[in-house]
């Protein structure tokens, strides 16, 4: 177990829902599970065929919507649905408000994820960023996309993103883009194992180490 808490982790997601963080349109990634509240910022591992840790986001600690607790302002997609407790956030119970959005300058490959930084295989779930690639790759001074909004001088190079971009629901089903929902995505995990490859050497940990569905959208 590490002597610190742990401040960030790696999630697998899809280029196309990734992009919707990126654009601003999704400003909550929900899960079926608490990430610890330690956990301050998300590295994106992009699936195949990028196969990459191409962004890192900040974020707060889980809210849920237990009752009485206040309901997601609805400015972002899927917001309404989690609020509504729709049919496909079925058991997505914890919601992450995404405060800022970085691009890696050069995003750190699965090859280089292996040689490396002693990673074993793509991330199939959450695990601990290894500690090696904050040091390599300071997430402070890649791209900035979206600043906090209570950062006024972000200390980032190349250009920092504007205002988030807000959805507007029309009400009208007939002209809805099926492609904007932001349904959470489940892929089925098998047995994830954490490897320690030497004393010295703190590979990544796991959070999970048993068979659970994960969503990565």
């Amino acid at each position: 177990m590490p002597s610190t808490p742990r401040t960030d982790v790696v999630l697998p997601m899809t280029d196309d829902y990734m992009q919707q963080i990126v654009r601003g349109e999704k400003n909550y990634e929900f899960r079926k599970y608490r990430i610890a509240p330690t956990v301050k910022r998300v590295w994106f591992y992009l699936t195949a065929p990028f196969s990459c840790i191409s962004y890192v986001c900040e974020i707060d600690p889980a809210v849920t919507r237990n009752e009485g607790d206040p309901k997601l302002v609805e400015d972002g997609l899927g917001n309404k649905e989690y609020n509504t407790f729709h049919v496909d956030w079925k058991g997505y119970d914890f919601a992450y408000r995404v405060r800022s959005v970085y691009k890696i300058l050069e995003p750190i490959t699965l090859a280089k994820m292996k040689s490396r930084y002693g990673c074993k295989g793509a991330p199939r779930g959450l695990i601990y960023l290894p500690e090696g690639i904050p040091k390599d790759v300071p997430w402070k001074s890649q791209k900035c996309i979206i600043p906090r909004a209570d950062d006024k001088t972000p200390e980032t190079t190349g250009q920092s993103g504007g205002k988030r971009a807000a959805t507007v629901d029309s009400g009208d089903d007939e002209t809805e883009d099926p492609g904007s929902k932001a349904r959470p995505r489940k892929v089925s995990v098998g047995i994830v194992r954490c490897v320690h490859l030497s004393l010295d050497f703190d590979s990544p940990t796991c959070i999970e180490d048993s068979h659970h569905e994960f969503s990565i959208g």
